[in-house]
Parts: C-alpha cells; sequence; structure tokens
C-alpha cells in the first residue's frame, strides 16, 4: 500500500487501524469475500463507530461507501484543496521547484476540466469518471505524461494523507498510466564526444565552465548541479591517499528526492568551490552558455543534460564494471545504467578465435 504501508498497523475485528498525519487512528476493513478482496477505508477515528460501518460494509460490501465521522460532501478539486496538495507536495514531499511548477499549472487544468465534479468516482452522475471525464480532457493534449501523473499524485494524496476517499473511488487506480518512455526516445544518440566537450569548453565563461567541469566529473543532472551551487558542500574523502580522489560533492537534493554524495577530481572540487563562491546558477543562461559554446567550436550542438549519459558511457568504455558506474550515478539498479545511460557504450571484448 505504498506510504500508508510503512506505518504501523495494529489488528482489530475488521482488519486494522494506522496513525493517520494529525496522529489519530484510523479505522481501515479488510476482508476476502466470495473471492474477492476489499481494503477501504471506514473513515472512521474510533472503534465504536468503525464498527458500525463494519456492520454497513458486511451488508452490501461491493457498494460500501465509507461513512463514520467523514461529511457526505462532495470532495472537490477546489483552489484550497489545491493549495493544500501542492503544500504537502513541497513540505513532506520534498519535490523540487521545477516539478512544484509543473504540479501547480496541471493542478489548475484539472480544476477546470473536473469543475463541480466529484472527485469520488462512483457516485453517480456527477463522480468524477475515467471515462467520461479523465480520457476526454487529455485527448490531444501535450506533455500528457505529466498531466496523469499529477492527477495520480493528487488521488493517491486524497487516499493515503487525507483520507476523503478509499481506492475503489480512485478513478486513475489501476486504470490510469502515465505513457512509457519509448524505445527511440532512449535509443538517441546522448553522448557527447570527449573531444566536442573539451572544444566547447574553451568557449565558455569562467562560471559555465565550472559547472559543465562538475557535471563532466560527476555525472549529475542539471537540477543536481543547480541545486548544488545554491546550498550544496564539499567534504573530505573518507580515506586519505586514493588516487584520482580529492573530496567528495554533497548535493543537497538530487532528482529523486535524496542527498548524494560524489567522490571527484581535484580539478572538480575547485570548480565546485568556485560554484559555491558565487551561489547562484540559472539553468537557462547555463542552456544558453552551452548552446552558444557548441557553435563557436564548431561542433555538433549537445545539451547540458547529455552528461549523464556521457559519464556513464566512457566509463564503461574505460573498462568500468557497470555496477561500479551504476553506484557512483546513485542509480537503484546496474540495468538502468545499462538500459538508459549507456546504451552505445562498447561492450570489453571476450574471448574469441582471432
Amino acid at each position: 500500500m505504498g506510504e500508508q504501508g510503512d506505518r504501523q498497523k495494529r489488528p482489530w475485528i475488521g482488519g486494522y487501524v494506522i496513525r493517520d498525519s494529525r496522529g489519530r487512528d484510523l479505522y481501515f476493513i479488510r476482508k476476502q469475500i466470495n473471492g474477492r478482496r476489499y481494503d477501504v477505508t471506514t473513515a472512521c477515528h474510533t472503534m465504536r463507530a468503525a464498527v458500525k460501518q463494519l456492520e454497513r460494509f458486511e451488508t452490501d460490501p461491493a457498494n460500501y461507501r465509507a461513512g463514520g465521522d467523514v461529511p457526505d460532501a462532495p470532495a472537490l478539486l477546489t483552489e484550497d484543496l489545491a493549495a493544500e496538495f501542492l503544500t504537502w507536495s513541497r513540505g513532506v514531499r520534498k519535490n523540487s521547484q521545477e516539478w512544484l511548477a509543473k504540479q501547480r499549472r496541471y493542478i489548475s487544468w484539472w480544476a477546470e476540466k473536473l469543475s463541480r465534479l466529484d472527485l469520488r468516482g462512483g457516485r453517480g452522475v456527477r463522480g468524477v469518471s475515467l471515462t467520461d471525464h479523465i480520457l476526454p480532457a487529455l485527448q490531444g493534449q501535450a506533455n500528457r505524461q505529466h498531466r496523469i501523473a499529477v492527477l495520480k499524485a493528487l488521488y493517491s494524496w486524497l487516499w493515503k494523507e487525507k483520507h476523503v476517499l478509499d481506492v475503489t473511488q480512485a478513478p486513475t487506480f489501476q486504470t490510469l498510466t502515465a505513457p512509457q518512455v519509448r524505445p527511440e526516445q532512449w535509443k538517441r544518440v546522448k553522448v557527447i564526444p570527449k573531444e566536442h566537450y573539451h572544444l566547447a569548453r574553451e568557449h565558455l565563461a569562467p562560471h559555465w565552465r565550472d559547472g559543465m567541469d562538475v557535471q563532466a566529473g560527476t555525472g549529475w543532472h542539471v537540477t543536481e548541479l543547480v541545486r548544488f551551487a545554491r546550498a550544496g558542500s564539499v567534504e573530505p574523502y573518507p580515506r586519505a591517499g586514493v588516487p584520482g580522489i580529492a573530496g567528495v560533492l554533497v548535493c543537497p537534493q538530487t532528482k529523486a528526492g535524496e542527498p548524494i554524495r560524489t567522490a571527484v577530481s581535484a580539478d572538480v572540487c575547485e570548480a565546485a568551490r568556485r560554484l559555491l563562491e558565487r551561489g547562484d546558477y540559472s539553468r537557462e543562461r547555463y542552456g544558453m552558455a552551452v548552446a552558444g559554446a557548441c557553435k563557436a567550436a564548431g561542433v555538433l550542438p549537445f545539451t547540458a543534460g547529455c552528461f549523464r549519459h556521457s559519464v556513464a558511457t566512457w566509463a564503461i568504455n574505460n573498462g568500468a564494471d557497470p555496477a561500479t558506474v551504476a553506484a557512483f550515478l546513485n542509480h537503484k539498479s546496474p540495468r538502468t545504467t545499462r538500459r538508459f545511460y549507456a546504451t552505445h557504450a562498447v561492450p570489453s571484448k571476450g574471448p574469441t578465435l582471432l
């Protein structure tokens, strides 16, 4: 059950009890009836009220809807609800400013499309329906993946954090999936030839050159570079005297949300310290500077977003083990490294007859 399943559960006659975000007991019904498993909230905070809900559930499990101390008013996507969700996304989930801006934009868009509709699906003609409301709204829209991701995040929050609906009332649950990355997208060449990197580097102003050097030495995303420049730090490497390692760069928040520490060379350390001294780092101006440097150097244009792919490929082409590269790039699995970031690396030569 995701985040909800991480909380300590206590049994009761109808299922289990957890603590909600306000520290109150919240009673859930978990039953197997006629081969179907039910896992629904009672929306109750006392045993007495939950027992009454259990009696209602057992009368008609398929059509049960939470009652108890939750009012029967419709759950509408109002400005207040959207603001509460975004506050949670920023303060609890620690999402990046870039993703928060997208969430704010698409929540506003969904509020317009689902105006005056009850977010609890299956509540009659005014309840949000996947086929009647969500899919028609998405038809022909750009950035479909982000629109779907934001709506699914909203429903997950309504279910797991606010407890205003259960999973059976979420029209997105196991029915709406974000479009997956197409093979041709991750097979496009995103590797910067080393000579192009060095040529373009010579046409950058010192501040932007430092950023490029940090990316070339860490494989960080551009967003991580920007966060480091604003609030990162440089630490000594725990083991002294390791060849090629002069320090550890600490990014306070990666693209995935957690901090990351990356061991780097002396040159990268010095570039990182200069970035920290200046502090501010504009992603947009950095991108424009890289594009201008490529043009001035006469090389095929590349973007700062290509460095992660490039670092992985350079490392594997130099004989590094994919598992080692995956750990360096903070990937959860070497499969991620091989599939998305080292697709253009040349495997080590195996034993052959010639």
